[in-house]
């Protein structure tokens, strides 16, 4: 049960191909759109007439019966507490980036006499993952990262190692703070003492996200059914950067510290389409429908680590021309959606909407490269184990806006978006299950004649377990507040 629990928590040292991580980092998305869009949690897949709720149901863009440009911004302040061994470690960063950009052409033809009341193009640039993190832990325990990479190599010859473990074990070798174990052949121990006692120190950054460029034609039928289709350009960044300190607080042997640099970059593409309906029943209620195919990426990574090792007579680093680099190209396909909505207005007084979100995980696929430039690689086996490891959810999103004198708006919404992993694998140890994500928003808006501006606060908070290696377990609380300012032309 244990070895299954480290896979499924954020364990990346050991990582040197793609696995489930991959998976599901770029599989599990949500909206940031625009500040009215964001007020309500993005819960829109039945009402339309928002530039970002294309992302959702690409209908939505059928409910505009004029022409309108918008644009947003996000600040979003991240404050991650991390505890190690009962020490807590405060980490808090700011961002700032243009969140929503989007147009929509309206064209009225009526007068064509063939039931379209109106026509509508648009586009519309939306952010749906945001990977923005930064936290960092310290502590002591009598553990090291030396333990995992000695661990690693067992069973191995030196060659071995090197062709198998350079990011890791090889470079302990190359640095001397492992040895081979004089009692077993090719078997290693960490340059420790049995009671040494080590003092960690690490520091994780994360940048990047994934963002949509949707293009989008829909169509108003009698004011009754509204359809639409989009063509998405998805694009995905994700750089893992971290720096892991150890010293020897009462060194038995000759090392005193060390330290392991990582870098991780990993960049790509893929496109996917999107196809909705939105139909009114009567005035007050509309029911939403929305089928989004899978994205079928294509990525780039690049992964490079380095160490130094301070002993007490001389230091070990690595020759600049040894640090070990590795280039690989791969794809992914993410799991299709279908999202089904209902929404019911309160005439001109305001409107609530439920979106229900059905994502099922493990149809996610890996597969290798076709680039002949990159080496091949099977991924037959990390399929297997996300077929194993990962679930079908419903995300739910719930939002709701409030009108006043037909200018002043307030808005207010809830999303709840589960762990793509399968709660049945933590049935022996339930405080290791992820308990996903969660988030609350609310916002004003103001409309005057043509122009309208918005601003809206949403509040993300997950709780996760972070394990730089195995028996070091540190508790992230993490809580991102974003602040999104927004402006909108009808023309």
């Amino acid at each position: 049960m244990k070895k299954i629990l480290l896979s499924l928590c954020f364990f990346p040292v050991l990582a040197y191909s793609q696995d489930v991580l991959d998976i599901v980092r770029f599989s599990e998305t949500q909206v940031f759109g625009s500040a009215r869009f964001e007020g309500m949690a993005g819960s829109f897949g039945a009402l339309g007439a928002d530039l970002s709720s294309s992302s959702i149901n690409p209908a939505g863009y059928g409910r505009y019966s004029s022409s309108t440009f918008g644009m947003g911004f996000q600040n979003t302040s991240i404050t991650n507490k991390a505890e190690f061994n009962g020490l807590e470690s405060l980490t808090k960063l700011n961002s700032f980036k243009l969140n929503n950009l989007g147009f929509v052409f309206t064209n009225d033809i009526s007068e064509q006499n063939r039931g379209f009341v109106f026509s509508q193009v648009g586009f519309s640039f939306v952010r749906i993952q945001n990977f923005r993190d930064d936290f960092s832990y310290q502590g002591q325990q009598f553990s090291s990262l030396l333990d995992d990479f000695a661990g690693s190599a067992n069973g191995m010859t030196v060659d071995e190692m090197y062709a198998n473990l350079p990011f890791t074990s090889a470079l302990a070798w190359d640095t001397y703070t492992i040895d081979p174990d004089p009692m077993v052949d090719n078997a290693y121990v960490p340059v420790l003492g049995a009671d040494d006692e080590v003092y960690h120190r690490r520091s994780v950054e994360n940048y990047g996200g994934i963002s949509d460029y949707n293009l989008n034609i829909s169509g108003n039928y009698m004011n009754k059914l509204y359809i639409g289709g989009s063509f998405s350009l998805r694009s995905g960044k994700y750089t893992e950067d971290y720096y892991h300190h150890e010293r020897v607080i009462d060194p038995d042997y000759s090392l005193d510290s060390f330290d392991y640099e990582y870098h991780l970059e990993t960049k790509g593409s893929g496109i996917n389409l999107k196809f909705g309906a939105i139909y009114l029943p009567n005035e007050r209620i509309r029911l939403g429908l929305s089928v989004h195919t899978p994205t079928f990426f294509s990525f780039k990574d690049k992964l490079s680590t380095n160490m130094v090792s301070y002993h007490i007579d001389t230091v070990y680093r690595i020759d600049e021309s040894w640090i070990p680099v590795n280039n690989n190209k791969f794809r992914l396909r993410t799991p299709p959606k279908v999202v089904g909505s209902v929404a019911y207005v309160f005439g001109t007084r305001g409107c609530i909407n439920v979106d229900l979100e059905y994502v099922n995980y493990d149809l996610a696929h890996l597969r290798g490269t076709t680039d002949s430039l990159y080496e091949f690689v099977n991924y037959s086996a990390q399929n297997k184990e996300s077929r194993q490891q990962l679930r079908s959810v419903i995300n739910l999103r719930v939002g709701g806006e409030l009108v006043f004198n037909s200018q002043y708006f307030i808005r207010g919404g809830f999303a709840l978006y589960p762990s793509a992993y399968d709660r049945d694998l933590y049935k022996d140890a339930p405080e290791f299950a992820p308990k996903g994500t969660q988030v609350y928003s609310g916002g004003l808006g103001f409309r005057w004649r043509k122009s309208s501006i918005d601003v809206a606060l949403r509040v993300e908070h997950r709780n996760y377990n972070y394990y730089a290696y195995n028996n070091s377990l540190t508790v992230v609380n993490s809580f991102k507040n974003g602040i999104v300012f927004n402006y909108a032309l009808n023309f």
